[in-house]
Parts: C-alpha cells; structure tokens; sequence
C-alpha cells in the first residue's frame, strides 16, 4: 500500500511539473498564453513575445513582433542593448535586430504592419495591472519620441514595443526564435508560424 502510494505520488509531480511549462515543453521556462503570444520566465527576465498577424507576412522581407519585457525581483535592474536581440530562423540563421535607422528608412514598407500588432498587443496583458509602462524602446516610430540603444529594466515596470527584423529569402513558416542574451543567461522564446488557412 505504501509503494502504491508513493508511486501515484511521484506520478502526480511528474504530470504537475509537465503541466506548469504549458506549451513549448522543450524549452525551459516557457508556455504558450495564446495563440499569437509566448511567455518566458527565467533568472533575469520575464519576457513575451506577441505575433497577431504575422502568419499573413508569409513570404515578407521583414518579420514584425511586439516583445513585453520585465526584470525579476531577484535580478534587480536587467540591462539589455540593442545588439543583445536577435531572432533565430527556422533553419537556424541569426538575424540582428534593425537599427533605429534601418526602421526609419524601412518604415515606408512595413508601417501597416508594425501599427497593426502594435494596436493589437496592448501591454500587460501578460503581467499584472498594477506594474508601471515603460516609455522607452529599441525602436520608435517616427515622430513619437526617441529609441535607445540599452534599456534598465525593472521588476516594476514592463518595457515593450515591436521589434523588426530584416529577413533574406522572406519570412517562412516554422519555429522561430527571439533570443536576448542577458549577462548571466539567454532568453530564448520560441513561437511558430504557419501558413494563415
């Protein structure tokens, strides 16, 4: 009787910690809260990436998504710079995250496309109501204020906005990657696209 026990015990743990990481179970710390969104829990960050729409870019030279980001409490104030960002692409290419240029001067192709996911992923959504906006990004529109190269981001706050990504041969379906090396870990949140039906 106290073998049998035992062994239902263990076999609840092990179907509870399946449970607990949602979605994507072969990625630590990472589940799926939706259709179009992915959210990531790791040492120094909480991160999520929001793809509403995307699937109708198939073929696009560039990759739009919107990425919420908040430092744990444990991590104090995370800092990220720009050239931490990158996305990985199905067939394990490495691509950086545009310049604030390269967005001003992209920005005629894809506006529609960034205000679209923009409008559709309001922040916080993901964390509790209670934390602060922040107002500072990797990219701005034109005409809405400035972009930074390095943001301290807090346990307090949650920074977010879309982040582009120039992509040769058009964007495909599969698993992609938006990948933010930190200076003790790597967030790493995979998110798939497939052929809008």
């Amino acid at each position: 009787m106290q073998k049998t026990l035992h062994a239902l015990l263990l076999v609840a743990l092990l179907v509870a910690s399946a449970c607990a990481t949602g979605g994507n179970t072969d990625y630590e710390g990472v589940r799926q809260t939706g259709r179009y969104s992915v959210s990531y829990e790791g040492p120094e960050m909480e991160a999520s990436v929001l793809f509403h729409g995307v699937d109708r870019d198939m073929g696009s030279g560039w990759l739009v998504v919107v990425a919420q980001l908040r430092g744990t409490l444990r991590s104090g104030i995370v800092t990220i710079h720009r050239n931490d960002i990158s996305l990985r692409t199905p067939d394990g290419r490495r691509l950086p995250l545009l310049s604030q240029s390269e967005f001003r001067e992209a920005y005629h192709e894809i506006h529609t496309r960034v205000r679209r996911l923009v409008t559709s992923s309001e922040p916080l959504q993901t964390y509790a109501s209670d934390l602060r906006r922040c107002d500072r990004w990797f990219l701005v529109q034109p005409g809405r204020g400035f972009s930074q190269d390095e943001l301290g981001i807090s346990s307090f706050e949650v920074c977010w906005g879309p982040l582009v990504f120039a992509v040769p041969g058009g964007v495909q379906p599969g698993r992609w990657r938006l990948i933010i090396d930190l200076e003790e870990s790597r967030v790493d949140v995979p998110f798939e696209l497939e052929v809008e039906r």
